[in-house]
């Protein structure tokens, strides 16, 4: 979901079970799950590779994110506590000492930890599910653009925009911030899923 992974990258249930320190039925499992969502696809040779999105597929994402990443925002912020901003905002300022680090996969996990945070204080888990859903789509895509500290400071503009509204409890604001976010990532997103450069990821993260 936070974008660990590239468009095309082959995956392997014993490699990721060892790596996380499971056993290999589990890690099965749940390919099986993201392959029946349209998350990953089955290759020629009986592999597991993650989906690359083409700029049709992207753009309808995209859009259902605006409306429903925008709801589930504004519905969180009514219903913040303290305790929720505080935790919130300690989200924030860990990702704003990412995004200027130029470590790429600190800033994607913490962006990823931020937004899921806000989501989950909206407190209606099948809105949370359909949004985490179209994260693991999109977050390959969200992973080849984002190494580029313009992209990675624009970003945290807004992140900081959405904490100054969640501050104040201008849901509207949030909202707002949240869709600007959304929208402004996805111009740089889209750039990289033109079919030549995406066939030449797909070929490149598939070498042995």
């Amino acid at each position: 979901m936070s974008g660990a992974f590239r468009p095309g990258e082959v995956l392997s249930s014993r490699a990721l079970a060892e790596q996380m320190g499971v056993s290999a039925m589990p890690v099965r499992e749940a390919l099986t799950r993201l392959t029946t969502e349209g998350v990953l696809e089955n290759t020629s040779s009986r592999t597991l590779r993650l989906r690359a999105l083409r700029p049709q597929d992207f753009d309808e994402i995209t859009s259902i994110r605006l409306e429903i990443e925008g709801m589930a925002a504004e519905r969180a912020c009514a219903e913040m506590t303290a305790k929720d901003l505080i935790g919130i905002r300690n989200l924030n300022d860990d990702l704003t000492v990412a995004a200027f680090s130029g470590d790429v996969d600190w800033y994607l996990g913490a962006n990823a930890a931020f937004h899921a945070a806000i989501y989950k204080v909206s407190g209606w888990p099948l809105l949370v599910g359909m949004i985490e859903r179209l994260w693991l789509m999109v977050g390959p895509s969200i992973r080849i653009s984002v190494p580029d500290c313009a992209h990675m400071a624009t970003s945290q503009y807004f992140h900081d925009q959405i904490m100054a509204a969640l501050d104040v409890g201008d849901g509207k604001a949030v909202r707002e911030a949240i869709v600007d976010d959304i929208r402004t990532a996805a111009k740089d997103i889209r750039a990289f899923l033109d079919p030549d450069k995406k066939q030449s990821l797909i070929r490149e993260v598939s070498k042995p």
